[in-house]
């Protein structure tokens, strides 16, 4: 009768053991948040509007299969908010999760023939194409992402999924008017409602040369015309 009575709390306590097993890691599920958040239709039209030092923009996040290059790969194109022919910018972006840590890093990559990736965000299936050979890195410029701690001062509940991430001090770009090289500090907040941008360039001599602003930050608020 004793062994009997044994068999189903040994088999109670495998079961548990199983299901511990098989949850998600907290890196995974911070990374899998992260990429849920990040993809999206962005402007700064409101900002623009309020302020004369702040160009109004549109940014295109747009996941995209990319099996050459990662498993979370996301094709960023900013244009003029009133002229979408007018392409500023075209990058990509790679998450990947931080082993044991919830935390993640995005890798940022640059095209070496921009135009054949244009418009990246209303074709995606171009990408399944890319490999590693058509992409320039950054070296140095890679944003660790952590969840935003709560503001206690804000009188309002924190986001579940708020993001916040920063360049080491390494980053470096060269100067597009001398080939100077230039330090690179670049920060992102994320949530649900926008993705804000902070970038500063200074020289050898710690001066600023870009992003001398009152405030630094492009502030882009979340559209709800995202083409997935």
């Amino acid at each position: 009768m004793a062994v009997s009575r044994s068999i189903p709390l040994v088999a109670l306590l495998a079961a548990l053991l199983a299901g511990c097993a098989q949850q998600p890691k907290r890196e995974e599920v911070m990374l899998a948040s992260l990429v849920a958040t990040l993809g999206g239709s962005y402007d700064n039209i409101a900002q623009s509007r309020a302020s004369s030092e702040h160009p109004a923009l549109r940014m295109m996040v747009v996941p995209v299969q990319a099996p050459g290059v990662g498993e979370h790969v996301f094709y960023v194109q900013e244009m003029a908010a009133d002229d979408a022919r007018r392409v500023l910018a075209q990058r990509l972006y790679v998450l990947n999760g931080v082993p044991g840590r919830e935390q993640a890093i995005l890798t940022q990559l640059d095209f070496n023939e921009p135009g054949r990736w244009r418009d990246g965000h209303q074709k995606r299936d171009l990408f399944r194409g890319l490999l590693v050979q058509d992409l320039r890195a950054r070296p140095g410029c890679d944003l660790l992402w952590s969840r935003k701690a709560a503001d206690k001062g804000a009188g309002k509940a924190q986001a579940v999924d708020a993001f916040v991430a920063t360049t080491g001090s390494g980053c470096r770009a060269a100067s597009r008017s001398t080939g100077e090289t230039l330090k690179v500090e670049q920060r992102m907040e994320l949530d649900a409602d926008g993705l804000a941008v902070f970038e500063q360039q200074r020289d050898a001599a710690g001066a600023l040369v870009t992003g001398d602003l009152a405030d630094p930050f492009f502030r882009f608020v979340r559209r709800a015309d995202a083409p997935w």
